[in-house]
């Protein structure tokens, strides 16, 4: 079975920093297959016969940990559940060019409403959110992103339970994981 592994906090300002090139060699000798990688930024590509996505992502965790070091959130997600996850999205969003729009991955273990009532009260002329299957659709407008909720999101403690993608990142694994 095919699936996306989504890491937090991979390469990001200097901190954490993970050669995807190592990476895929760790993984490969852990016994996955297919692995590839995108960008620097930790979204990996893997095959494997284990179908539990919880013991994928814990097992890439102790992976990551033993090899380099590193404390490092993932979430695992099959392709199946991928494709569904996407179809699902609003309309709105990523569709309008003056908006920032975000997919935002819940690492387990999360409780949603609890994620949501963390986040607070949007401000609707300026951004939007739709909560799906252990992800949040988001978009922001760039213009008011100083004034948004979401802007103000990675100063919460929620914020260590997700990591974020583009919306043409999340675009782009969908369609890596169909080849």
């Amino acid at each position: 079975m095919r699936y996306v592994a989504l890491l937090r906090g991979i390469n990001v300002g200097g901190k954490a920093m993970l050669s995807m090139a190592q990476l895929r060699e760790a993984l490969e000798k852990a016994g996955y297959q297919n692995v590839s990688t995108y960008i620097n930024s930790g979204n990996v590509l893997i095959e494997t016969t284990e179908t539990n996505t919880r013991d994928l992502a814990r097992s890439i965790e102790a992976i990551i940990e033993n090899a380099f070091h590193l404390p490092v959130g993932v979430r695992v997600i099959s392709q199946i559940q991928y494709e569904k996850i996407l179809a699902e999205a609003p309309a709105w969003w990523g569709k309008d060019p003056t908006w920032k729009h975000n997919f935002i991955v819940l690492i387990e273990p999360y409780d949603m409403n609890d994620v949501i009532s963390t986040i607070g009260e949007l401000k609707p002329d300026i951004e939007a959110m739709q909560s799906s299957d252990g992800v949040l659709y988001q978009s922001i407008s760039l213009k008011g992103f100083g004034r948004s909720t979401g802007g103000k999101l990675s100063a919460k403690p929620v914020y260590k339970q997700m990591t974020i993608r583009n919306y043409t990142t999340a675009q782009k694994l969908l369609a890596l994981l169909s080849k």
